[in-house]
């Protein structure tokens, strides 16, 4: 064997690049069993990162474990011995990354432990950690059986926890007292659910997750529900905090933490995302900072006026730098409410923004009605030219006839080339006809963007699918998508709802000729093309 071989840095290597092939863990599977040289490496590559925990205990002696048919719960059948811990520890020592408690269930045949056995690894016969040596782990099991198992899985050299599908209450919420003094180098920090994070913690867990980050100095990226103002102001001091992403109290004390957010607070944010009640709170939050993120993301649960948002969108022009900024979003979990005032936003609503340059993507959606025409799309595209996502009100509708018609659509494809993806409401009317004048080889006039694939339309109302899908394959022939937002829960003041169903199904019929209108324009402009250049080789 070459000398080299006998370096255990060179054989790692060698042999991560063999754990990315196809049968790769069966190859070092080989490995470790046949070559004394080679079991060591082989195995810390090989359960490095492990993609549930359930292996781990499947890995021990096939008398000590069960799959009970019924409801796939893995139980023991036995106590586990002190040679089963030894077996246990061999692996479990060699796990640096763990990305799930119990699933992939099609793989695992297993679908939650039983109560023996969390209560038998809950106790082991040392007192540390189960896994002593993990650096990342996503727990997707928090809850109350398995939090004696989760507090046993922190460890000092975690570096990434992420607790998600979870809902943390008394007394299964204490685990987060230890997290600033088990986990002191932990560097990101992830409590997520797909619901609102609300339901995450109460009010006591709440409380708990600050009192635990007062203790944690290393965290690069933080994503959890509401912090008290002790939490923030201490976050604002993080020298390496670069992704930031929480809710603020709906009894959130801005005097508080005001003396605490001016420069140079949050320093190394590069991604900020903010949940809130109110979208003035968000206002006054910023009035103070000065910051230099790439990334910014709101999201408030009341609706707020058009005034609100211009003074919104102000405060925030001015605590960002404007040379970095490249994506915003805005939305709202609120929906549109019959009876209500009608609001207009315009471009004067969200006119600060244009001083950022390099914004590549925008995201607006609030239950106002949107009364953008063609000069404004012009205007935006004179200002961000290098835009690659343009949202606004995807979900909320646009409340009233777009004014932006065909040729504002033609202006924002021609100006911003690298458009790949955009929503808004078109009026068609101008071409939106069975014999309306238009170029018979391109009705776009010439203007395309290949490099768009998604089109969203919102709430525009068509005639004639044939002649939009014909439109649209001249003008965006990549496009794989068509979207609309036509359906029965959105409140549209122009539009009965009984033709919400067929302005859908219009819509629907547009993307399904789509393909074969593309396929087509391109076969007959490589034929021109082809013969344009044979002509051209002609001699006069």
């Amino acid at each position: 064997m070459h000398r080299c071989l006998n370096i255990v840095e060179v054989l790692r290597a060698i042999f991560r690049e063999v754990h990315h092939q196809s049968r790769g863990s069966a190859t070092l599977a080989r490995l470790a069993r046949t070559c004394r040289a080679f079991n060591g490496v082989a195995l810390d590559v090989l359960w490095a990162t492990l993609d549930s925990f359930v292996y781990l205990i499947q890995c021990l002696p096939r008398d000590l474990w069960k799959i009970e048919p019924a409801d796939r719960k893995l139980t023991f059948q036995r106590p586990m011995s002190l040679r089963d811990w030894e077996i246990f520890f061999r692996y479990s020592s060699r796990i640096r990354n763990l990305f799930q408690s119990v699933g992939p269930e099609i793989l695992t045949q297993c679908s939650s432990l039983g109560d023996d056995v969390i209560f038998a690894l809950s106790n082991p016969p040392t007192y540390g950690p189960l896994i002593p040596y993990l650096r990342k782990l996503y727990w997707d099991k928090p809850n109350r059986k398995y939090a004696s198992l989760l507090r046993l899985l922190l460890t000092p050299s975690l570096v990434t926890l992420s607790l998600s599908f979870c809902t943390l209450r008394s007394p299964e919420v204490s685990i987060l007292t230890s997290i600033g003094t088990v986990c002191p180098s932990l560097k990101t920090l992830c409590i997520t659910s797909h619901r609102s994070y609300a339901n995450i913690l109460d009010a006591k867990g709440e409380k708990i997750l600050s009192e635990a980050l007062l203790y944690l100095h290393s965290l690069e990226s933080l994503s959890c529900p509401a912090l008290d103002e002790a939490a923030i102001v201490h976050l604002s001091h993080l020298p390496f905090l670069a992704d930031l992403s929480m809710e603020l109290q709906l009894d959130f004390q801005l005097e508080k933490v005001w003396p605490y957010i001016a420069p140079p607070a949050f320093a190394s944010i590069s991604s900020l995302m903010l949940h809130a009640n109110a979208l003035s709170m968000l206002t006054s939050l910023l009035e103070p900072m000065r910051f230099k993120p790439t990334t910014v993301a709101f999201v408030v649960a009341s609706t707020p006026t058009p005034d609100a948002l211009r003074l919104f969108f102000l405060a925030l022009a001015s605590a960002c730098g404007s040379e970095r900024l490249s994506r915003v979003s805005l939305t709202t979990c609120s929906e549109r409410q019959r009876g209500a005032p009608p609001q207009q936003v315009t471009l004067s609503t969200f006119q600060s923004l244009l001083a950022f340059p390099n914004i590549h993507a925008f995201e607006f959606d609030v239950p106002c009605d949107v009364a953008l025409d063609d000069n404004a799309i012009t205007m935006l595209t004179k200002h961000w030219s290098g835009l690659a996502i343009l949202s606004i009100n995807a979900k909320s509708g646009w409340g009233i006839t777009s004014r932006v018609t065909h040729q504002g659509l033609m202006t924002l494809l021609s100006r911003c080339p690298a458009l790949t993806e955009f929503a808004l409401a078109i009026d068609f009317s101008d071409i939106d006809g069975p014999h309306v004048e238009m170029p018979e080889s391109r009705p776009g006039e010439g203007v395309a963007n290949t490099k768009c694939l998604i089109a969203n339309f919102v709430t525009s109302a068509i005639m004639f699918p044939i002649t939009i899908a014909a439109f649209l394959s001249d003008v965006c022939p990549e496009v794989e998508a068509v979207k609309s937002e036509w359906h029965h829960g959105i409140l549209w003041t122009e539009v009965d709802l009984d033709e919400v169903d067929t302005y859908r199904e219009r819509w629907e019929e547009v993307e399904n000729l789509l393909p074969a209108f593309s396929a087509v324009r391109k076969q007959c402009m490589e034929w021109a093309q082809k013969k344009a250049k044979e002509e051209s080789a002609v001699p006069a």
